[in-house]
């Protein structure tokens, strides 16, 4: 009688497996007529966008003292290609980092003694346009400027021999 249980059991399976999913829903008393579910594969999430966490603060706080002093007065494409200009020269080799160029002698103002307010809007604003532009997200209105001056200043023989590829408001930039 196990026997006969047994091979009962071994020809049911195999019909159970060659069957349809409509046959062995009714083999097994299914009535539902819901059709099978679909199955769904979900890729995996892109990986997130680097943050401004991953940005160095000390060269937040080089480039904001810079666009600050600079250009605290002008509007805001302006103070972002001030910044372009300390991360254009990184690119091109002047120095390692954004702080060196800023700290590079006759070029720039003695950034470390110099000491904004640090509650002030202007230096939120110069703060939020250094971490834009290291993060990337800020177009370059420098056009690749090296250099900026103050356009109502006399040009002296060093700016006289580069040219100017941009001007924005009271800056004149070149390369």
């Amino acid at each position: 009688m196990l026997a006969a249980a047994a091979a009962t059991l071994v020809v049911s399976t195999f019909a159970f497996a060659n069957a349809t999913a409509t046959e062995a829903d009714t083999a097994l008393g299914i009535t539902s007529a819901a059709p099978p579910a679909e199955i769904v594969i979900v890729a995996e999430p892109a990986p997130a966008p680097a943050t401004n966490a991953a940005i160095n603060d000390d060269h937040v706080t080089c480039i904001a003292k810079v666009v600050h002093h600079e250009a605290a007065n002008q509007p805001r494409d302006g103070q972002i290609a001030v910044a372009h200009v300390l991360m254009n020269r990184v690119e091109e080799g002047f120095e390692r980092d954004v702080c060196a160029v800023a700290r590079q002698p006759r070029q720039f103002f003695n950034i470390d003694r110099y000491q904004p307010n640090p509650n002030s809007q202007s230096w939120a604003t110069a703060v939020a346009v250094a971490r834009e532009v290291l993060s990337g997200e800020a177009e370059d209105h420098s056009r690749g400027a090296l250099y900026f001056h103050a356009n109502w200043a006399r040009l002296d023989r060093f700016f006289q021999t580069r040219t100017r590829v941009a001007r924005l408001e009271d800056h004149d930039f070149f390369r």
